[in-house]
């Protein structure tokens, strides 16, 4: 029973040490965070939990830290909003983007983009992962073999995790987040994720196009007539390919 545990779950071993490290590196940040930068911290004392900068009126906040803590965020595909309603702690998020229209610290515009970006490919691997998961751990409330609910010794219900295939509404859920993201990339990263087709025209065989001179002076009425209609003819053509 032991091995079919550790084969099943050596597959994830890459994906769960890169989460761990982010997650590492994350926690490094908000216990920087949370070690405000007053008397207490100089002294060498913990500042009091979830206060960033120093506590008074108004609240301030060391921004090299929050920065880094956001930028970090933005990477794994979260956005602005989410981050900084998560903890209590941060600058709201239009408080966070005048951060960056002023570039205060000094890159932070830079940076910001880079986030973003990483953040904005992030999701395209999501898309990958929303598209190959055809099962899902449930919660259930556990029942004995009677068929009747089990509760602790608290009270509360006993709960259990079961895998389950996707049912239509989750499917339809799934369909959803994946055109959401695809929307957003087209939007954000179009050179790479964009559908945009254009037209180019080109000669025989894919060259250039033969530029010939006509000598208008040895045609007729009639030719001139009809080079005429032919012209206004291919100019249609090409408008109407535009639109």
């Amino acid at each position: 029973m032991m091995a079919k545990t550790t084969e099943k779950t050596t597959g994830k071993t890459a994906e769960v040490a890169a989460g761990k490290t982010a997650s590492a590196f994350a926690d490094k940040i908000v216990d920087k965070m949370a070690r405000a930068k007053t008397g207490a911290y100089a002294a060498g004392k913990t500042a009091p939990a979830g206060k960033i900068g120093v506590v008074g009126a108004p609240l301030t906040y060391d921004r090299p830290l929050v920065v880094e803590f956001v930028l970090t965020e933005l990477k794994k595909g979260r956005s602005l909003n989410e981050i900084c309603t998560s903890r209590s702690d941060l600058p709201h998020s239009h408080t966070f983007m005048e951060w960056v229209l002023e570039n205060d610290p000094p890159g932070l515009v830079d940076a910001y983009a880079r986030a973003r970006e990483f953040g904005y490919r992030a999701l395209a691997d999501e898309i990958i992962e929303l598209t190959n998961r055809t099962h899902e751990w449930v919660t259930i409330h556990k029942q004995d073999s009677d068929g009747n609910y089990l509760f602790d010794e608290k009270g509360e219900p006993v709960l259990d995790k079961i895998l389950m295939p996707l049912n239509s509404d989750v499917i339809a859920h799934r369909r959803l987040q994946i055109d959401t993201r695809k929307w957003i990339l087209s939007k954000v990263l179009p050179k790479i994720y964009g559908d945009k087709v254009t037209q180019e025209l080109v000669g025989a065989n894919g060259g250039p196009i033969a530029m010939t001179t006509v000598n208008v002076k040895n045609l007729t009425d009639m030719e001139l007539q009809q080079m005429e209609q032919l012209m206004l003819k291919a100019s249609k053509t090409i408008e109407g390919s535009c639109d």
